[in-house]
């Protein structure tokens, strides 16, 4: 493998890395505060890829959909996590399971209903003709995703760390019971990290239509979401980020060293060895909620 090839996979993975990163984070976030895995999360990416869709078919344009559906989607959310998730907290581990796994095929179905499975294209304002550095040729969609993805983290890293809202989530996925004694609203925390993670899911949707089209299989991506999510550790959002880029990476390499076959095969295979040699991830916590 030359150089040129070499660079080329590496920015690939970057790029389909950023999407697994950014679900990842969906995960985690409402996670970490509240302890509910979302295994309707994949839904959330087809549900703002769709918000999208519609918001540019009514004529407007690709700066203001993004935004609309961010809003749109944490409104979701938050009305998600108030009519059900809380009513669900304190049931069985199972329950919440199936409950987050049917409102999922729910929201899917939905989308069926009126969309069918045909594949719509997302227009973005910008030209898709790649760019050439020497042999290299760089698709400017995998660009936007890197740059949206990065800024993501940096916006998500000076929230947590410095805004007053940030550190309650942070006390509250420490300990909810010394988080009420401080008069932290735990259930506020609750509402705003479901919407979060919703908004986040969305802006993966509207990050990868471009790429793959949307329809409404595009939340299948979930699964390797959370493997990646595995990989980095539940309990960690740098976690959640190193986890998504390491495993775009993986596979990329692996699909042009292999074949195909490899590629989809190579992310379970990364899943069972962390498994087995570090079962919390590499920041992960022996800590850690697992549901």
């Amino acid at each position: 493998m030359d150089v040129s090839t070499a660079l080329q996979l590496l920015f690939s993975g970057l790029s389909i890395g950023a999407i697994y990163a950014l679900v990842a984070l969906a995960l985690v976030i409402p996670f970490k505060a509240s302890g509910v895995l979302n295994f309707g999360q994949g839904q959330m990416v087809t549900l703002g890829a769709y918000i999208a869709l519609t918001l540019s078919q009514a004529g407007l344009p690709y700066y203001a959909v993004v935004p609309l559906t961010l809003l749109i989607a944490g409104l979701a959310g938050m009305a998600i996590e108030r009519v059900f998730i809380r009513r669900l907290v304190r049931a069985p581990e199972f329950t919440i399971v199936i409950a987050t796994f049917a409102l999922g095929l729910m929201v899917q179905d939905a989308i069926r209903l009126h969309w069918q499975d045909n594949d719509f294209p997302l227009p973005v304002p910008f030209s898709t003709d790649p760019w050439r550095f020497g042999s290299v040729r760089v698709n400017p969609v995998f660009v936007w995703i890197v740059l949206a993805t990065v800024v993501l983290v940096v916006v998500l890293a000076a929230f947590f760390r410095h805004s007053r809202a940030g550190k309650a989530m942070r006390a509250v996925s420490q300990n909810q019971e010394a988080a009420r004694l401080m008069g932290i609203s735990v259930e506020g925390v609750f509402s705003a990290t479901w919407a979060i993670g919703t908004a986040i899911g969305a802006l993966a949707g509207i990050l990868f239509a471009p790429v793959t089209g949307i329809n409404p299989g595009i939340g299948d991506l979930i699964i390797k979401a959370f493997v990646a999510a595995v990989i980095g550790g539940f309990s960690s959002l740098p976690g959640a980020v190193v986890g998504g880029l390491a495993l775009g990476e993986i596979e990329t390499f692996s699909g042009a060293l292999a074949g195909s076959t490899l590629k989809n095969v190579s992310a379970f295979v990364v899943l069972i060895l962390m498994l087995l040699v570090r079962p919390y991830g590499l920041f992960g916590t022996a800590g850690a909620r697992r549901v």
